[in-house]
């Protein structure tokens, strides 16, 4: 391995800013996690159709991050990212006043669509800055995006106890709100490659065209909406199986959603030096191989009739620590061999990512009566899926 190279004042700033931005992305589903049996409730809804909360949300970010690429590509990173947070934000504060679940997820759909830059473009920057530095320094910085799956549970239980499920969103528009006043104050712009023609149909053609031709680009994108499918499988299940099977109340379940979010913390913090020492082909595998387990862990014990919270939390932070793996080395593989179109290829992978994670959470949440038995299927097949599709078009991408 070579030397690690030092990172200047400008790039620390730059990520650390980033960082923050990009966690609005992930708040926008932990923070209501707790609240969604009491949203059913209120919106008259079933289990089925209020778990697409998930799900929406993924379709909207997915699905304009196609759109946002060219744009960055063409207009820079940062008026693309200062217009998806303002939009976010609106729509957070617009959810409070939502009483049918049409409109609620409408709006989720809304916000969806403003938080993609968090994770898309943002992502981008990130390569913009980093270059071939991203796998190794990403993780070290990207740690603190494990706040959200960390702190978000416990605070928005707490939130929907005192002051009910709207508050919740509240707090999730002022936070965006927050996050777009410090990224247009004190962040720069970062694609020094702004290119006339990306917004041309025939140039956006060409790019997508040539991304979806480029074998090792589709196989890393498919992999990482794969783990993070696994982690939204979670999110879409986790709150009707314990609040509802288990009968932890708000907080209690905020609480252990909030320390299973360890794992992503442990993972995000130990990845580096497991890229450093071991190579990124071994560190992708472990995750894949973790991921795998987890889904066989909760089978085995639900097969004895012995599950219980904590081995659900076992097998949850196993997935975590797979996601925080696979996640920032498959990015770099992805993203860093293209420069002049990178706006293009980031908002392909992420966008395509989503999706994936969409549809995945969406068969997930359309199985919802299963209870613990989904979770423990769909980790499992993920896991299988993920080392196929690694071991027939990722391999050759570390040589």
């Amino acid at each position: 391995m070579t030397k690690k190279a030092t990172l200047t004042r400008q790039e620390v700033k730059i990520l650390v800013i980033t960082i923050i931005v990009a966690a609005c992305s992930m708040l926008g589903i932990d923070i209501h996690l707790a609240s969604m049996p009491h949203i059913m409730r209120y919106l008259h809804t079933d289990k089925t159709h209020m778990q697409q909360s998930v799900s929406i949300y993924l379709l909207g970010m997915g699905a304009s991050l196609f759109f946002y690429g060219p744009l960055s590509d063409r207009y820079g990173r940062k008026p693309i990212v200062i217009f998806g947070l303002s939009l976010a934000a609106l729509a957070s504060y617009g959810t409070m006043f939502t009483h049918t679940i049409v409109m609620f997820l409408f709006t989720r759909l809304i916000q969806g669509v403003g938080s993609s830059v968090c994770i898309g473009v943002v992502r981008t920057i990130i390569v913009d800055v980093l270059k071939k530095r991203t796998a190794l320094y990403a993780s070290y910085f990207t740690m603190f995006l494990g706040l959200s799956p960390l702190l978000a549970p416990a605070i928005g239980g707490y939130i929907q106890h005192g002051f009910d499920w709207q508050a919740n969103f509240f707090v999730l528009g002022s936070v965006i709100a927050l996050a777009l006043f410090v990224y247009t104050v004190f962040c720069p712009e970062t694609n020094h490659y702004k290119n006339p023609d990306a917004c041309k149909i025939k140039t956006i053609y060409q790019n997508y065209t040539f991304l979806l031709c480029h074998k090792v680009f589709i196989g890393c994108t498919l992999l990482a909406g794969i783990v993070m499918a696994a982690n939204m499988a979670y999110a879409t299940t986790s709150s009707f199986i314990l609040q509802t099977q288990f009968n932890l109340t708000p907080i209690i379940y905020g609480w252990t959603t909030s320390i299973v979010g360890i794992g992503t913390i442990i993972g995000k913090f130990i990845t580096p030096t497991i890229i450093h020492r071991f190579g990124q082909p071994k560190t992708v595998i472990t995750g894949l191989v973790l991921l795998l387990i987890a889904g066989l862990w909760l089978v085995l014990f639900i097969l004895f009739r012995s599950i219980n919270v904590p081995l659900i939390m076992i097998a949850v932070i196993a997935t975590l620590l797979a996601q925080a793996f696979v996640g920032p080395t498959i990015g770099s593989a992805a993203l860093t061999p293209f420069h002049d179109k990178r706006g293009a290829a980031g908002a392909f992978y992420g966008g395509f990512q989503l999706l994936v994670t969409f549809l995945g959470s969406a068969i997930i949440g359309s199985f919802a009566h299963d209870g613990i038995w989904v979770l423990a299927i769909a980790y499992t097949v993920l896991g299988l899926l993920g080392l196929i599709i690694y071991r027939y078009a990722v391999i050759n991408s570390f040589d």
